[in-house]
C-alpha cells in the first residue's frame, strides 16, 4: 500500500507529535560528545552569551542550570546557515516549528549535521546538470557543487507523482545515514523543495562490476580480495540490523579502477531485520541474484545476502556466467527458485570451491552466514595492496551513480505482511518549486508471468528476456510482473 500523493507544499519529514528538547536519558556515553562554545541570544539580558553545546552523531545537547541535560535528535530537522550583522555566521536547526540558533565557528557542525538534516535551497549549493538515469519513481542527475565544482549524483523524487511513496523514501534515507563503511555508498546530504526530494551521493566514473565481469579474467587471488571487500562491507551492514536484499554485480561499483575501491550501493530495497522473517515487501530482489527462500515465499534473514554474494563469487570465478540467468525470463525465475547449481564449471582450488558451495547452499539453515565467510581461513592472508583491474577501453560513457538504471529488482507485498504505519499529517514548508527539465517517463508497465503461473503474463519469451536490467513488481492479486524502470522499487 502506497502513501497518498503529497500536496505540492507538504514536507515528508514533519513529525508533529515529537518535541524539540527531551530530558530523558540518551544512550550515548559522555566521551562520545564533542563540546564547542557558541553565541546564543538571551531574551532576558537582550544580548549574546557564550555557552557550550555538545554533539554526538545526530544528537545535540545542552546543560541546564541545575546540571541536567536536555537533548535533541536532529534527524530530519531543517538546517540552514544564517548571517547576522555584527554577530557573524550561525546555524539554525528547526524541528516542528521550534528551533535553536547559535553563532560562531559553525562550519564543522554544519558539515557533520547536514548528513542527518534536511536543507531547502539546493540551487544555492549545486548546479543541476544532465540526467544520467530515469525511472518511474526517481530520476538521477549529475550535479555540480558550486563551492568547488566537484561532481556528485542526485537522486530526485517528484513528490507530486502518484507513485511517490514517502515511507519507502524515509526508510532509504534513514538506512543510508547509518552507512559508515569505506566499501559502502555514503549519503552526503538531503534537500527538499516544495516539489522534489534530492538525495546527494558520490558520482562514480568507473562503472560497476557488471561492466567488466564478462570482459576481465581475474586470478583466484584477485577474486578473493574483491570478495573480501564485499563480505566485510556486508558484515558491517548486518551489524547495523539491516538486510540489503539486492546484492548483484550491477550494485557493486568502482570508486577507482581496482578491487580495493569497490563498494556496495543502492539501498532502495534494503530493510531492517525482522526476527519473524516477515517484511513490508516480502518478495524483494533481482531475479537470477536472489536466495531461493525469497521466491518460495518463506521467511528469511541476513543469509539471503550471503547467497547473493555467493552468486557474485560464482560469476567472478566463471567469467561472468550466472548459474541461473538465461534468455527466457520465466526460466531464470524457476532456476533461481529451485537453487540447483552445477559447480563442475568452476575450476578453482578445493578450499575456494568449498566456501562457494557453503555460500550457495539452497537450505538457509545449512548456508554459511556472512560472518562465517568473513572469518574463513582464505581471507586471513590479505593486506591492503591494491590490485589493478586490466579493463578494456569502452566507447560508451561509463559514468554511473549509485542508482544503476539497469536493475531488475522485484518486490511483492504478501497478504500477511506487517501493516504499514499511516503517514502523519504534513505541513507546508513554503518553498518555491525548483524548475527542472520535464521528466522522461518510462514505458508503460508490461506483464510478465510469475514462476508459479505461466498464464499470468502477456509477453513473449523474447520480450521477457529483453527486460533484464530493468525493475519488476509482482502484483499480489494477479501475480504479474510490471516493468518499472526506476532502480528503486517502491
Amino acid at each position: 500500500m502506497k502513501s497518498k500523493p503529497f500536496q505540492i507544499t507538504s514536507s515528508i519529514f514533519t513529525c508533529p507529535n515529537s518535541q524539540f528538547w527531551n530530558e530523558s536519558d540518551v544512550q550515548i556515553t559522555k566521551e562520545n560528545f564533542k563540546e564547542d562554545y557558541f553565541l546564543f541570544f538571551s531574551n532576558k539580558k537582550q544580548t549574546y552569551l557564550n555557552k557550550p553545546l555538545q554533539k554526538a552523531g545526530s544528537i545535540i545537547r545542552k546543560q541546564k542550570k541545575n546540571g541536567l541535560y536536555q537533548w535533541c535528535d536532529v534527524n530530519n530537522s531543517i538546517i540552514e546557515i544564517i548571517q547576522i550583522q555584527h554577530v557573524g555566521q550561525g546555524l539554525r536547526i528547526t524541528k516542528n516549528q521550534q528551533s535553536i540558533q547559535f553563532y560562531g565557528y559553525v562550519d564543522a557542525w554544519f558539515k557533520d549535521l547536514k548528513k542527518f538534516c534536511i536543507q531547502k535551497k539546493i540551487n544555492e549549493s549545486y548546479i543541476i546538470n544532465n540526467k544520467i538515469g530515469c525511472g518511474s519513481y526517481a530520476d538521477v542527475y549529475k550535479v555540480i557543487r558550486k563551492s568547488d565544482s566537484k561532481e556528485f549524483a542526485a537522486k530526485i523524487y517528484d513528490k507530486s507523482s502518484d507513485k511517490f511513496d514517502s515511507e519507502c523514501i524515509l526508510k532509504e534515507i534513514d538506512i543510508l545515514r547509518k552507512m559508515d563503511h569505506p566499501n559502502v555508498i555514503q549519503l552526503l546530504e538531503t534537500f527538499e523543495t516544495q516539489k522534489y526530494i534530492f538525495i546527494i551521493t558520490e558520482l562514480f566514473a568507473y562503472g560497476s562490476l557488471d561492466d567488466i565481469i564478462t570482459k576481465t579474467s581475474f586470478s583466484e587471488e584477485e577474486i578473493l580480495k574483491g570478495m573480501y571487500k564485499i563480505i566485510d562491507a556486508l558484515s558491517n551492514i548486518h551489524q547495523k540490523g539491516i538486510i540489503h536484499r539486492d546484492i548483484k554485480p550491477e550494485n557493486i561499483l568502482f570508486r577507482k579502477p581496482n578491487l580495493e575501491d569497490i563498494l556496495i550501493s543502492d539501498f532502495g530495497l534494503a530493510d531492517y531485520y525482522n526476527s519473524e522473517g516477515q517484511y513490508q515487501y516480502q518478495r524483494c530482489g533481482t531475479p537470477g541474484n536472489m536466495a531461493p527462500e525469497i521466491l518460495n515465499d518463506q521467511p528469511y534473514d541476513y543469509k539471503i545476502d550471503s547467497y547473493s554474494a555467493g552468486l557474485i563469487f560464482y560469476q567472478m570465478l566463471n567469467l561472468g556466467k550466472s548459474p541461473f540467468i538465461v534468455e527466457d525470463y520465466e526460466e531464470t525465475l524457476i532456476k533461481n527458485q529451485l537453487g540447483i547449481i552445477d559447480f563442475s564449471e568452476i575450476n578453482v582450488s578445493p578450499s575456494v570451491k568449498a566456501l562457494l558451495q557453503q555460500m550457495l547452499e539452497a537450505d538457509p539453515q545449512k548456508r554459511c552466514s556472512i560472518n562465517d565467510a568473513k572469518f574463513n581461513v582464505l581471507f586471513k592472508k590479505f593486506n591492503r595492496v591494491t590490485i589493478k583491474i586490466k579493463r578494456k577501453r569502452l566507447h560508451q560513457d561509463q559514468t554511473v551513480s549509485s542508482y544503476s538504471p539497469r536493475s531488475t529488482s522485484i518486490y511483492q507485498t504478501p497478504s500477511n505482511s506487517p501493516p504499514i504505519p499511516k503517514n502523519p499529517k504534513f505541513k507546508s514548508i513554503g518553498l518555491n518549486t525548483l524548475h527542472l527539465p520535464n521528466r522522461v517517463r518510462s514505458q508503460d508497465s508490461q506483464l510478465f508471468p510469475s514462476p508459479k503461473s505461466c498464464n499470468s503474463g502477456g509477453n513473449s519469451a523474447k520480450t521477457q528476456s529483453k527486460q533484464r536490467n530493468r525493475n519488476f513488481k509482482i502484483n499480489v492479486k494477479n501475480s504479474i510482473y510490471q516493468s518499472i524502470s526506476s532502480t528503486k522499487v517502491i
